[in-house]
């Protein structure tokens, strides 16, 4: 009887693959290979970025497009609320009637609450100042 050994070639396999997966990832982590890589120029990141490496960069270019994100989407609340109660400005953000949770009326980069003066309708955020 002769027995044949089918579990070699896929054990190969395996280790080949893992291999490529872990230069991939000591490639990416370092920042070496630019995969990743966010410009030190970026508008999207403050000056009071903390994180070097490539991956805290992208996380926090990330969380500074979810702020900018936010406060479009604050603004075109803050214009709808205007258009149904004929010109008026809510006094608070949360009155703008978007059916999400406080937290949402925060930066997520600083967890500060945004800047609003209901007397004008305008709305920014007190970390990123060009936003």
């Amino acid at each position: 009887m002769k027995l044949e050994s089918k579990g070699s070639v896929g054990l190969i396999a395996l280790l080949v693959v893992v291999l490529i997966i872990g230069v991939a990832a000591a490639v990416y982590f370092t920042g070496k290979g630019g995969v990743g890589s966010v410009d030190e120029k970026s508008e999207l990141l403050d000056s009071k970025s903390q994180k070097q490496t490539t991956v805290g960069k992208s996380i926090d270019t990330a969380k500074a497009a979810d702020c900018r994100e936010r406060l479009k989407q604050i603004r075109m609340g803050i214009e709808n609320y205007k258009i149904s109660s004929n010109d008026a400005l809510p006094s608070a953000l949360p009155d703008i009637g978007l059916g999400v949770g406080p937290d949402y009326f925060r930066c997520p980069v600083s967890g500060q609450s945004y800047n609003y003066d209901p007397a004008t309708g305008a709305v920014s955020c007190p970390t990123h100042d060009n936003f």
